[in-house]
């Protein structure tokens, strides 16, 4: 296909030759003419340069217009490179949500290219994930050395840090692939990791603007209105406790009433930029306690069920306010989805990564879900929520959090209607504090339920 191009290209110079070489002839009659009704000589040296410049400047354009009406004619799914950058559309790329950015790029470059579907793997880059065009498009080959069917080539991408790769299924109708054509592909895929760059950065300035009216916001609140109200917490927490009552629920009252004053003065701390530094105060950990004492001190909905499966653990290495406030975080979460009832688990036990033991503490819930692509894509995300009025805030702290312990936390979910568990994984205060095997814990486990 590649030879028989070049032969027609190669037949649009010889017609093309011919033409100017027309041209000339009927430029220099012309001329010929005119000049011998202005002088009356027959023969001129003017006439014959005024020839030869109409030839040699009707020339180039005679052949690209034949090359392109013969690829028309003979080449109609031939790549034109200059014609797919223009309809990949790198402008309105970046007005489309940031969720639908990858997407819509490889609809674009499928439609370009006569592709049936596409990838693009960004897995080696930092937070990296795929994509893929359609959705249900075959899955990418671990290795690129070996059998990359389906897909039939894959291009690497320029970036500054890691690799990237746009993959390619085969085309649509067929058409071979040649060293042109590879080209030319190449060319697009540069333009593709350029607008992909273009409409990221967009969207980060559009979220670090966002990010400043958050910070904004929240400095006149801490300033005004929740710093007043956690004054007045404050001020009632010590008149109850002067002892004037005698009540047990009123000393849990005001446990709880102090509890929830520093965690909001905590919290109004680190929302004033949720991307300031976490430097947590690490110590040895009771987590068990502060599992326990996280259930029994948060006020529940009558209609949620909490169940407890927490093994004895360990010490772990943690900062217990921080470590609090991401439990509060995931409760919060688990009762909005399970919109206040249903019945939320609590589990802990020590498992071992790696050689090595660690504390793993799960929150499940039965409530809504969390969608496949969403949890891929944007649940640790700032600002990413499925929720109408959410900020996605809570768990981009939560997750910076645990991970200044140097610990993990990962979601599970099969999907919309089929609830959801987050798993934190904590490192011990000692490394040898764990010699348990997992889930061989050395003592019977702990159940209890709490409504």
């Amino acid at each position: 296909m590649f030879i028989f191009r070049r032969l027609v290209h190669s037949f649009a110079y010889f017609a093309a030759t011919l033409a100017a070489v027309a041209v000339f002839v009927l430029v220099l009659m012309l001329a010929e003419s005119a000049v011998y009704a202005l002088t009356g000589q027959p023969v001129s040296a003017w006439s014959m340069v005024i020839a030869a410049v109409a030839a040699a400047f009707g020339y180039a354009p005679l052949v690209q217009a034949m090359q392109k009406g013969l690829d028309r004619l003979f080449f109609r799914q031939q790549l034109d490179t200059l014609a797919a950058i223009r309809q990949l559309g790198a402008g309105d790329l970046a007005q489309l949500p940031v969720q639908d950015v990858e997407s819509a790029l490889l609809e674009r470059i499928c439609r370009v290219s006569h592709r049936s579907f596409a990838a693009l793997d960004e897995r080696s880059l930092v937070d990296g994930s795929w994509h893929m065009f359609p959705a249900n498009a075959p899955a990418i080959p671990e290795d690129r050395d070996g059998d990359i069917s389906p897909y039939e080539l894959y291009l690497k991408l320029p970036r500054g840090v890691g690799d990237a790769y746009l993959w390619l299924g085969p085309r649509s109708d067929h058409w071979p692939l040649d060293a042109e054509g590879r080209a030319a592909l190449e060319s697009v895929a540069r333009f593709a990791a350029m607008s992909l760059e273009h409409a990221r950065l967009t969207h980060q300035q559009s979220e670090a603007a966002r990010l400043d009216s958050l910070s904004r916001v929240t400095k006149q609140l801490h300033s005004h209105d929740l710093k007043n109200r956690l004054h007045d917490l404050s001020f009632l927490a010590h008149h109850l406790g002067s002892g004037r009552l005698e009540e047990e629920d009123v000393k849990r009252m005001i446990s709880a009433i102090s509890k929830v004053t520093g965690r909001m003065q905590t919290l109004m701390q680190r929302m004033t930029d949720p991307r300031a530094p976490v430097n947590p105060s690490i110590a040895p950990l009771d987590m068990v306690s502060l599992l326990h004492g996280s259930i029994r001190d948060r006020l529940w909905p009558e209609a949620v069920k909490v169940e407890r499966q927490i093994q004895p653990l360990p010490p772990v290495a943690g900062d217990a306010d921080l470590l609090r406030g991401v439990l509060e975080n995931l409760y919060d979460n688990a009762v909005q989805a399970m919109q206040g009832q249903g019945e939320l688990k609590v589990m802990a036990r020590l498992i071992r990564q790696d050689g090595k033991p660690f504390a793993e503490i799960c929150v499940q819930d039965d409530g809504s879900g969390i969608p496949a692509d969403f949890q891929r894509l944007r649940l640790f995300r700032l600002f990413g929520t499925s929720k109408v009025s959410g900020l996605g805030v809570g768990l981009y702290l939560s997750r910076r959090i645990v991970l200044a312990h140097g610990g993990t936390i990962t979601a599970e979910s099969e999907g919309a209607g089929k609830g959801s568990t987050f798993k934190l994984v904590l490192p011990l205060w000692q490394d040898d504090a764990g010699s348990e095997e997992e889930n061989e814990p050395a003592h019977p486990v702990n159940k209890e339920a709490s409504a």
